[in-house]
This record gives structure tokens, sequence and C-alpha cells, in this order.
């Protein structure tokens, strides 16, 4: 190799590694603008070429940092961009997850109507609801057809995250629409086991009624 084609190749390198710099610079400020809520710096950033699916430190993706935020208006930046809304984080977490669990159900029928999953494997959309007590998500999922018994991996349903966080009105939104109270998790327990055990006396009462076995 000569000199020339030496130095050519040299500068090729150099200015790879510049972009990659300025680039990987960008996303950071592109996370940052997101979590400013400054939608024109965010609109400066995609129009400049970034994708709307890059990953942070986190493996979040900005439009899983815009539903964080419950930022409407910047989910709704990012879908109408191209974002991919059935990315992972390093939680195994979609973006529907996160936006049911903070209970933005405009936020989850959009991302629905996007082509999001609402009912697969593992914990889901409808989990994540239970778990916070968010009923009109809940209500909305289930109206999209999700599975309501429906378990995670350790048999966990959405019954139980409802009993766990101790949500009488979800409770009972779940037993009227179908929820299973006689289901068993991979340890034996029923919603009913964990309502007694934390000594939750009325739930408790409320699921024998629903069960089939009391």
């Amino acid at each position: 190799m000569n000199i020339q084609s030496f130095s050519q190749k040299f500068l090729l390198i150099l200015g790879l590694c510049f972009s990659f710099n300025i680039y990987a610079g960008d996303n950071d400020q592109l996370f940052r603008a997101i979590e400013n809520n400054s939608r024109s710096t965010v609109t400066k950033y995609l129009e400049q070429g970034i994708s709307p699916n890059t990953l942070n430190r986190h493996g979040y993706t900005p439009l899983m940092m815009a539903i964080r935020n419950e930022s409407l208006p910047m989910a709704e930046l990012f879908l109408q961009a191209g974002a991919d809304t059935k990315i992972r984080n390093k939680y195994d977490e979609t973006a529907i997850m996160l936006a049911s669990y903070h209970g933005q159900t405009e936020i989850v029928k959009q991302l629905y109507t996007h082509g999001a999953a609402i009912d697969h494997a593992g914990w889901n959309p409808l989990l994540y609801a239970a778990t916070k007590g968010h009923d009109e998500t809940i209500a909305l999922l289930l109206s999209m057809g999700v599975d309501i018994n429906a378990a995670a991996d350790n048999g966990t349903t959405a019954l139980m995250m409802a009993v766990r966080g101790h949500y009488p009105k979800t409770v009972q939104l779940l037993l009227d629409q179908g929820a299973n109270p006689d289901a068993q998790n991979d340890a034996g327990d029923t919603a009913l086991d964990w309502a007694l055990k934390r000594n939750h006396q009325a739930l408790a009462k409320l699921l024998k009624q629903h069960s089939k076995h009391q």
C-alpha cells in the first residue's frame, strides 16, 4: 500500500469514527429532548435522519421514553415517524406494556392501531395494567379481545396482580368480565390465596363468591 492509499484509507476511517461520535451524541441529545418534552428539537433530529427506533443505553426506544414521560403528543410524533411498536427493551417490555402500566389509555389505543401486540405469551399489557389498577386501560384491552386469563411465565394472572395491589374495583371488573378466580400460579396459589396472605378480607370474600371451589 503506497502512502497516498494509506492516507486516504486513514482519513476514511477517521471520518467514519467522527461521524459515529456525532451520531451517538445526537442520539443522547434526542433522548434528552424527549425528557424535556421538546417536540421541536425531537422533530429536528428526526428530520436529520435519526431513526425513531434507536435505543438508549437501557434498551429503551424514543417511543418508550415518550410513554414513560406520559407525553401523548411525543408518542404520536414517533408513531408518525414509523416507530416499531414490537421492539422490546432489556426488561422484555414493549411500548404498549409500558403504556398500560402507566394507564395511558389513549396511547394504548394508538399503539394497537399501529400493530402493537396485546395478547402474547408471558407478561402482557393486561397484566401490566392490572398491576397498577388502571381500569379504563383494562376495559379497553378487554374490548380489543385480550385473553383475560392469560398468565405470565410463572402463572400469574391479571386478577392476581389486582389482588396483590389491593385494587377492589379492578378485581370486581375482572371478575365481572370472566376472570377465573381459581386459576393457580406455578406455586399453586390462587388469587384468593394472595388475598388471604395479605389479609385483604374484603377481596377474599369477593373472590370466594365467584369461586367454584368455595
